[in-house]
Formats: C-alpha cells, structure tokens, sequence
C-alpha cells in the first residue's frame, strides 16, 4: 500500500521563458545546453504502476526548471492519470504563452474534475508581464488561457508584485473577473491576497 498521495511530477526541464529568478537562470549547476529534458508518458509508466496511480489524490506538474507545456507528453500523461484514477484531482502551473489555444483547450477538457485547474503565472499586463516573465508574449497567453476558460477549464490567475507592476493590481484582478479565471492571487515578498471569483452554473 503506497503512503504517498500528493506526486508532483516534473516532465520537463525545457522553458521558453527567462524569468531572472528561476533557477534556469540562477543555478550554477544547470545547463541550458546540456541539461534539458523531457519524460515520455512510457517512462513515467515506469515509474508511476497503475495502483500507485489509484492511491494518488492529486498529480500536479510545476517545475522546477521547466513549463509542463513544453514538454510534448503532458497531455497524454495527465490522460494516463484520469484513465487510470478518474477521482484524482490534476492541476499544472505555467506562464501561458507555449501552444495554441486549440492545445491549451485540449487540456481543458481533459482536467474536467471538479478541482482541476491550471496556474497562469501572468505578472502584470501587456506592458509589464514580460518584464520578469521574460521572452513570453502577452497576447499568446491571453489567448490560450482564454481558450482553456471557454473549453471549461478552471484558471487560476497568480500575480507576483513588483515596483513595476503594482499599479497595475486592479486592472488585471478585473481583466481575470471578467475573462472567467476561477480566482486571482497577487504575492508580494510572503504576503498573498486571495480573490475567489464565483463563477456562473
């Protein structure tokens, strides 16, 4: 009987993105040349047997290094988990401008759980976003996570708050109101501010 009921699963080292405080582009031990890759959906069978899959609770790909939509197998992998444990509650973090909408509403209609959901990292608007979150494009990402809302799936706004952005907190909390995000979060330093939107039936 496996104890373990939380797998955070990292299925890439690969990003489009130069965020200065990733670790892709603070550690000294990884090399962008050299380092990158990615997990086929038969190695994480593998790793990962049919009962471990059934005890699982929830399954989430994050990174560490890399945006679980580069990697070519995330949406067979997180169809893997729901054939495998249907209850199982899937979730995923990114910053959006990978793929195209038709993809991200792929994915959407794969995490249809009631408590599946994706992250979007989106720090600021159209003038601001990229300037931490470097070499992603503002249109690409509103795009795709609007094609992931219409597809049915629930988005999570997260914000990170800097000198440059800050003005900027109503605004975007509106924008993600208004193009159907589940909840936005905004963090500064430890602080974070929650705002769950009710979403209609």
């Amino acid at each position: 009987m496996y104890k373990v009921k939380i797998l955070h699963l990292e299925t890439t080292s690969a990003c489009n993105a130069a965020c200065p405080l990733c670790p892709r582009e603070c550690d000294t031990h990884f090399n962008k040349d050299t380092d990158v890759t990615t997990l086929s959906l038969d190695q994480v069978k593998m790793l990962c047997n049919d009962d471990f899959i059934r005890g699982l609770d929830k399954m989430f790909m994050c990174g560490n290094y890399g945006d679980p939509a580069a990697a070519s197998s995330t949406l067979e992998i997180f169809k893997y988990f729901k054939t495998i444990n249907p209850g199982i509650t899937l979730g995923m973090n990114t910053n959006g401008s990978l793929r195209t909408p038709i993809w991200w509403a792929k994915l959407a209609e794969i995490l249809n759980g009631p408590l599946d959901y994706v992250v979007w990292s989106i720090d600021g608007l159209e003038d601001t976003n990229h300037l931490y979150r470097v070499n992603t494009n503002w249109k690409k990402i509103i795009s795709n996570a609007q094609a992931f809302i219409n597809a049915g799936g629930s988005a999570h706004w997260d914000m990170l708050i800097y000198e440059h952005n800050e003005h900027q907190l109503d605004s975007a909390e509106e924008l993600a109101r208004d193009m159907g995000f589940t909840w936005f979060r905004s963090k500064v330093s430890k602080r974070t501010t929650t705002v769950e939107f009710l979403r209609a039936p």
